[in-house]
């Protein structure tokens, strides 16, 4: 399986935006499988963050309701506060 190049740029732009927030996070580039973005909660857990096709449009999916991505700053902005709560 060759991984998803639109998928990959998602999270690895969200990254970016993580860290000007700033939250600590993780890319995961498995061998042959797709990427997965994890970032750290205040009590040292790792939540996964998932880039989906749904339709025509990609979303970022995590704990609570799904993100868009056309704004990544305001996606990034989101997890942030839903880590601090």
């Amino acid at each position: 399986m060759v991984p998803n190049e639109r998928r990959y740029a998602l999270l690895a732009r969200l990254v970016w935006e993580l860290r000007a927030v700033p939250v600590s996070s993780w890319l995961v580039m498995p061998h042959r499988k797709e990427p997965v973005l994890y970032v750290l909660t205040p009590d040292g857990r790792r939540d996964a963050v998932l880039a989906v096709q749904r339709e025509a449009r990609w979303r970022l999916l995590r704990r609570g309701p799904e993100l868009d991505t056309e704004n990544l700053h305001a996606a990034a902005r989101r997890i942030a506060l839903g880590e601090a709560a």
